[in-house]
C-alpha cells in the first residue's frame, strides 16, 4: 500500500528529530565533559626522565624555518652528513625536536643520513598556538612542505620517515596517507597507535590522561561534518613539574592529537609500511606492550621488519648508543625489498621466539642504563 505523503513526512521528521537529539547529546559530552582526568600521580616519572642526557642550546644546530602552505614559519634543525639520504624524524609526544638531538648527531657522523627535526606544529616555537593546530591532516600537510622546501634547498636524496612514540604513530598514519610516496622507507621506535590495543591501558602507562566522553562527543559530531569544537583539549600528559622547562607542550586539542596518530581503523594504514618499514621497540616499554604489537604487525603487515630489544624502555630505544648504531647501519642499506635490520645471535632458552634472533645484545652505555 502507498504511503501518504502525512505518512512520510511524519517519517522524514521523525528522523530529523532523532539526529538532533544525537547532535545535541554530542554536543553536551564536547563542551559539558571535564578535561582529562589526573588518575595517576602527577609527579610520576612514569618513563624517566631524569635519565635524558640534556644538551645546551649552543650545542645545538642552529633553529631553521620553513614556511608553511598557510604562510606559517615551522622550526626545524638539520644535521648534515656524507650520505644523500635524508632522515626526517618525528618527535614524541609534548616533546620537540631537542629531544633527539644524540640520535641525530649519531645517525649523521655515522655517514648513514642526513638528519632533519622538525618541532610539529603546536608545539615549542612552531605554530601560533601551543597544543593546537588549524584542521586535521594538517601535520601531514606540514611535513609534506618541509620535504618541499628540502627539495628546494637541492637536497635530493631518498627521504626516510621516522618518528618516536606518537612520532611513530604519525609515521603510519603518514604512510598510509596522500602523502607516502615522498618517502621510500619508514622508521618507526615504539609506535603508538592509541585506538589498538598495544597501549598498557588507555593512559599508556600513566604518561597520557584521555577525556573519553569528550572524544566520543567530538567525533559524533565530526561525523554529522560539524568541527567547531575540535579546539577542545582532549588529552594532557603527565610530565613532572620538576623536569620541565617551559618547552614541553603538556596538552593537545582533539584536531592535534587525531592528526598526530594513525586513523581509527589504524589496519589500512599499518598495511601501507609493508617491506619499506621497520619498527623498533623495547622490551620494557613503558607505554606500549611489545608483544601486542609484534602481533598486531605479523597480522597486517607481516612484511615489515619487527625487531624487539632486550633490557630496553621508551625512552632507550632512541638514547642508547647501542640502537644508535644499529639504525645506522639499517639507513646504510639498499632500500631493497626485505631490508631488514641487522640481527644479532639468538640467545639460547630465550621465551621469546622468532623475536630472539633480532635482539640487541649491546649493553647500555652508562648514562642511558635501564632505570627500575
Amino acid at each position: 500500500m502507498q504511503e501518504t505523503p502525512v505518512v512520510i513526512l511524519f517519517g522524514m521528521l521523525h528522523m530529523l528529530v532523532a539526529t538532533l537529539a544525537v547532535i545535541a547529546v554530542a554536543i553536551a559530552l564536547a563542551a559539558i565533559a571535564p578535561r582529562p582526568a589526573r588518575e595517576e600521580d602527577e609527579e610520576k616519572d612514569v618513563f624517566g626522565f631524569d635519565a635524558l642526557p640534556r644538551t645546551p642550546e649552543a650545542d645545538l644546530p642552529a633553529l631553521r624555518r620553513y614556511t608553511a602552505r598557510d604562510g606559517e614559519q615551522l622550526a626545524w634543525r638539520f644535521y648534515d652528513s656524507a650520505a644523500e639520504q635524508i632522515l626526517v624524524f618525528i618527535h614524541g609526544s609534548s616533546a620537540h625536536g631537542r629531544s633527539y638531538h644524540h640520535l641525530a648527531a649519531a645517525i649523521a657522523a655515522a655517514g648513514a643520513a642526513k638528519v632533519v627535526l622538525p618541532n610539529l606544529r603546536g608545539h615549542y616555537l612552531s605554530g601560533r598556538r601551543r597544543g593546537d593546530i588549524d584542521y586535521v591532516g594538517q601535520l601531514e600537510d606540514d611535513i609534506a612542505d618541509l620535504i618541499a622546501e628540502l627539495r628546494n634547498q637541492h637536497f635530493d636524496g631518498p627521504v626516510v620517515l621516522g618518528g618516536h612514540s606518537s612520532g611513530g604513530g604519525f609515521v603510519i598514519r603518514f604512510a598510509g596517507g596522500a602523502y607516502a610516496k615522498l618517502a621510500s622507507r619508514f622508521l618507526m621506535l615504539s609506535p603508538v597507535i592509541p585506538t589498538s590495543s598495544t597501549l598498557r591501558g588507555r593512559s599508556a602507562g600513566g604518561w597520557a590522561q584521555v577525556s573519553l566522553a569528550r572524544i566520543i562527543g567530538l567525533s559524533i559530531l565530526n561525523g554529522f561534518g560539524m568541527r567547531g569544537f575540535n579546539a577542545l583539549p582532549v588529552i594532557e600528559f603527565n610530565k613532572p613539574v620538576r623536569f620541565r622547562d617551559g618547552s614541553e607542550t603538556l596538552a593537545y586539542s582533539h584536531r592535534l592529537s587525531i592528526s598526530y596518530q594513525p586513523r581509527t581503523r589504524y589496519a589500512a594504514d599499518v598495511r601501507k609500511l609493508a617491506d619499506k618499514g621497520a619498527v623498533l621497540i623495547g622490551e620494557h616499554d613503558e607505554a606500549v606492550d611489545a608483544q601486542r604489537l609484534r602481533a598486531l604487525f605479523e597480522r597486517d603487515s607481516p612484511t615489515t621488519t619487527f625487531t624487539v630489544l632486550p633490557d630496553t624502555n621508551h625512552f632507550e630505544i632512541f638514547t642508547r648508543a647501542a640502537v644508535h648504531e644499529r639504525l645506522a647501519q639499517w639507513l646504510m642499506q639498499p632500500p631493497a625489498h626485505g631490508t631488514r635490520l641487522t640481527p644479532a645471535p639468538s640467545r639460547a632458552g630465550s621465551a621469546h621466539g622468532a623475536t630472539a634472533d633480532l635482539r640487541d645484545t649491546s649493553p647500555a652505555s652508562p648514562h642511558t642504563s635501564r632505570r627500575s
